[in-house]
């Protein structure tokens, strides 16, 4: 082959420079196209896609600059293409720089904090009781256990008709929560029991309890609720009580079956409620001081209440009701131990308002009338004006007072009377002297009104305080001290302990 001429030479390089100049140019003509588009507002029109997706894009993207730089977005340049981009839901970033994007609102809790804590100066916990308030607990499936396991050591001393009497004895306690994890419907299930051992060979005074409740809340529709509960309760009946056995050494047991449902439904302004309850007594054996058991199954009994409530919301903080009610009692013998048909028939009716204040003050008051007839003509039918109530009152972070009022009719085991009127006054104040100290101081107070004038009306108090600190989320040592006397019967109780309690 002949070797080319310099002028040839020069020539074909020409054109081998014009042929990569002619590719690079077609290469780079559709990027400069495009753009051109993203750059001038016009032509963004003649893109083949939704006009309003173009518009949302360039709208965000010119907040996201806005907030990124601080400058106007009308003020910026728009053929800059610094100012503007296509891809524009973020703001610019380096290669290797974090991406922080905005959060996302519609993934936010739907809920947040009546009263929430206020930002720290250094930048400490927002809640310094967020580490100490609630355990992990146990999963199981879809629902989270917390058990407490306590032991304590406790001294007690009676006081009846000038003699005294003192006992050591150590508690152990156990209870619980189970509470479901589920997205719409809810489960809520408690339990509580203490066992009492006497340190010494006398078994006297030893007062087991336990019980468990569950409630089950059903959202069937928007403004629809159903509730289904049902519990068990087991109590030893209290020396002070009317119906208590005075030559008995041991008191009988308490065995309570308890089972419900409520519909709520919202119309409106209007608020419905409508509710059944059911409720099972049996009593055990009590114990004579010969050791000889005295059979008490005559006391048992069955019993059922309807309550059909209204209220109408004149604010979402105040809801007032009507409420009425009747019950019917029916027990297993016919006669009781004296010869009397104690079964009976109960009527109820009240007028209230619920209160809801936030966490400041919430809750409910309502004064009404109460009325039990019984089977047996012989025993006269019982009247009684009532205050129920249950209100929460936080006057600041930390600081809790509840207060209750109620107002029943109860039975007598036997004899020429049906029955007498309660009244019981209860109040508690918690406050959180620390973050992990917190000091408890209730009292109650219980007023037995009977008819018959042959019976003086009996009064009981009853207060005690307390300690609770939180060593960690998982381990608190306790500290309590009550009081209990029933000046009629010249009675008084102290008691005092401290222990541990195991949470998890």
């Amino acid at each position: 082959m002949p070797k080319p001429t310099d002028s040839a030479a020069r020539r074909l390089k020409a054109w081998r420079n014009a042929a990569a100049l002619l590719v690079a140019c077609t290469c780079l003509y559709e990027p400069a196209i495009a753009f051109a588009q993203s750059t001038q507002a016009t032509p963004v029109l003649k893109r083949r896609t939704d006009s309003r997706v173009a518009t949302a894009l360039q709208q965000n993207q010119a907040e996201v600059e806005a907030e990124a730089t601080g400058v106007d977005p009308a003020a910026a340049n728009p053929a800059d293409p610094t100012t503007l981009t296509t891809q524009g839901i973020a703001p610019p970033v380096n290669a290797g720089d974090a991406i922080t994007d905005e959060p996302d609102e519609a993934n936010a809790p739907y809920e947040q904090q009546l009263n929430p804590y206020e930002p720290t100066i250094d930048g400490g916990d927002v809640d310094p009781t967020a580490a100490t308030n609630l355990t992990p607990g146990i999963r199981l499936g879809t629902m989270v256990l917390r058990p407490t396991i306590s032991q304590t050591l406790n001294t007690e001393k009676q006081k009846s008709s000038g003699s005294s009497d003192r006992r050591n004895y150590m508690t152990t306690g156990i209870r619980g929560t189970l509470n479901s994890d589920w997205s719409r419907h809810s489960l809520t299930v408690t339990g509580d029991g203490a066992w009492e051992r006497n340190l010494g060979s006398d078994k006297s005074g030893e007062e087991p309890r336990a019980s468990i409740n569950a409630d089950l809340q059903l959202d069937l529709a928007k403004d629809t609720t159903v509730n289904i509960t049902g519990g068990y309760n087991f109590s030893r009946e209290d020396t002070d009580d009317p119906n208590a056995l005075n030559n008995a050494s041991v008191q009988s047991g308490v065995h309570e079956f308890t089972g419900g449902v409520a519909v709520a439904r919202d119309l409106g302004r209007i608020r419905g409620l409508a509710a059944i309850e059911l409720q099972r007594n049996v009593y055990s054996a009590a114990k004579a001081l010969d050791g000889s058991s005295i059979d008490l199954s005559a006391r048992d009994r069955t019993g059922g209440d309807i309550r059909v409530r209204a209220g109408y919301e004149l604010s979402p903080a105040l809801i007032p009701f009507l409420e009425v009610s009747s019950g019917l009692t029916r027990y297993d013998d016919k006669f009781d131990d004296t010869g009397y048909e104690r079964s009976s028939k109960s009527y109820g009716a009240k007028l209230g308002t619920e209160l809801d204040l936030g966490e400041k003050l919430r809750g409910e008051l309502a004064l009404g009338y109460l009325r039990k007839s019984y089977d047996d003509q012989r025993l006269g039918s019982i009247n009684a004006f009532s205050v129920d109530g249950d209100l929460s009152w936080s006057p600041q972070r930390g600081t809790d007072v509840s207060l209750g009022l109620r107002t029943t009719i109860e039975d007598f085991a036997g004899g020429s009377q049906g029955g007498w009127i309660s009244h019981r006054l209860t109040a508690g104040l918690t406050h959180q002297l620390r973050n992990n100290l917190v000091a408890r101081l209730t009292g109650q107070v219980t007023r037995r009104n009977f008819p018959s004038g042959d019976t003086r009306d009996v009064t009981e108090y009853f207060t005690s305080a307390g300690l609770t600190w939180s060593l960690n989320r998982y381990l608190d040592l306790t500290s309590d001290i009550s009081y209990q006397t029933t000046p009629v019967y010249d009675t008084g109780t102290w008691r005092i302990g401290a222990g541990i309690a195991f949470k998890r």
